[in-house]
């Protein structure tokens, strides 16, 4: 078996291998429908939060520092057992763990089935299926959305997870193997659970937001770049650039105004988040988005996808 493996890598590195295998079975399976391994990681996760986490009157600094022993105890073992399999097994065993444990950090079918789910109702004009659809996503108020602000919150959600749920993660995979995807999505996932501005998150979450931004830095802006190149790329990186740096999110701003640049619409803009109002700067240039951006905005996402699964084939 190391034989024949060893034989197709002189044609094609492991590395590019993977990933192609990686996306191909997540277009194909899909995400779990009944189990997921971060479903175990997130009761694990609230373990630690339950044991680490002090009361709102601890100090500032106490509770970061709960928080940074929190966040390490929650990723660091899984890492370490991670290390010492992929160190036992043989290369063919490793390289098929590699790209299993890929195709389970990566999320490129469950974004386009969520997606689709909000355009087909918005498409027969279903719009309470399609606030149903949407309030899946993300975490403002849909009861009240009409058509536009319906395909404005969806294009928003498709755009900036593009990043996080399928880049990101490639991105990580490429740089340090197994290893760095893993790392990546158990740091995206602490941020998605702790990485809130209330109360109780502000300062014990605030080592998952840290970590978050900074392993999303490099991939956010290697997306801009991708969006620029296939919509309008003057108005991608314009907006990238004027725009989203004024986001709360120093990586979904960026990104999400490079998308809404290259399709010509804009995004951004007030929107009722737990419900209070919050006015959001407004990202790109153009019309208010319809149901028919929404679709280019997944197209977009999928011909994201080949061009890195070009470039890592033709390059590794």
């Amino acid at each position: 078996m190391d034989f024949l493996f060893n034989a197709v890598l002189n044609m094609f590195s492991s590395t590019a291998l993977a990933v192609v295998a990686a996306l191909l079975l997540d277009r194909w399976l899909g995400e779990p429908q009944s189990w997921h391994p971060l479903i175990w990681f997130g009761q694990w996760v609230d373990r630690c939060r339950l044991a680490w986490q002090l009361p709102i009157g601890a100090s500032k600094s106490l509770q970061r520092l709960h928080g940074v022993l929190a966040w390490s105890i929650a990723v660091l073992p899984w890492l370490m057992v991670l290390t010492l399999l992929l160190w036992m097994l043989p290369n063919w065993l490793e390289w098929i763990a590699g790209t299993v444990l890929l195709y389970f950090t990566i999320g490129w079918q469950s974004l386009r089935e969520h997606a689709i789910a909000i355009a087909e109702p918005l498409h027969e004009q279903d719009l309470p299926a399609a606030r149903q659809a949407v309030g899946r996503i993300v975490s403002r108020d849909t009861s009240e959305l009409n058509e536009t602000q319906i395909a404005k919150a969806s294009m928003e959600s498709v755009l900036e997870n593009g990043s996080d749920a399928i880049f990101a993660p490639i991105f990580w995979f490429v740089l340090l193997g197994p290893f760095g995807a893993l790392l990546y999505r158990l740091s995206n996932t602490l941020d998605a659970m702790w990485g809130y501005k209330t109360p109780q998150l502000l300062h014990f979450g605030w080592c998952a937001a840290r970590v978050d931004d900074v392993l999303n830095y490099v991939p956010a802006r290697c997306v801009v770049l991708t969006y620029a190149v296939l919509g309008n790329v003057k108005r991608a990186l314009y907006c990238a650039w004027h725009q989203g740096r004024g986001w709360k999110s120093p990586n979904a701003g960026p990104v999400m105004a490079a998308g809404a640049g290259a399709l010509q619409v804009s995004l951004g803009g007030s929107a009722v988040y737990f419900g209070a109002i919050q006015v959001r700067p407004v990202l790109g240039e153009g019309p208010e988005p319809v149901v028919n951006d929404l679709d280019q905005a997944v197209r977009l996402v999928d011909k994201g996808v080949l061009l890195w699964a070009l470039l890592i084939v033709l390059v590794m």
